[in-house]
């Protein structure tokens, strides 16, 4: 999916109108597959919109915690502030399993958002 919509020189996502609605689409299908692919995508892209930020809030309530952690996670890379809401949604984490180091994107967020404050 990502090397149909393209990026930019720095690595960011670029997309038009219409691509953008496709991976919109995308974060809505059926298969999970399909989704955690869109969410990814959406936790990168920096692009305007209130869509941009929506859809990514739509996956936090996904069945699937790995879809829930990106898009909290994404949410927390845009400084949107209902990430914190969010990580509640992200769920009790498998201590068995490696640490997702994206478990820790609103707390950084908290951190950038206390800085700006103090400054």
């Amino acid at each position: 999916m990502t090397d149909a919509l393209g990026h930019s020189e720095d690595g960011r996502s670029q997309v038009g109108p219409e691509s953008l609605t496709a991976v919109l689409t995308l974060a809505r299908d059926e298969d999970p597959g399909v989704r955690e692919a869109a969410g990814r995508w959406l936790a990168h892209h920096r692009g305007p919109g209130p869509e941009v930020g929506d859809a990514p809030v739509a996956l936090t309530h996904d069945e699937r915690q790995p879809i829930r952690t990106c898009a909290v996670s994404g949410l927390a890379w845009r400084d949107d502030p209902r990430c914190v809401e969010a990580e509640h949604r992200i769920g009790s984490v498998d201590a068995e399993l490696p640490f997702d180091e994206r478990l820790m994107d609103v707390w950084r967020y908290q951190r950038r958002r206390e800085a700006a404050e103090h400054s």
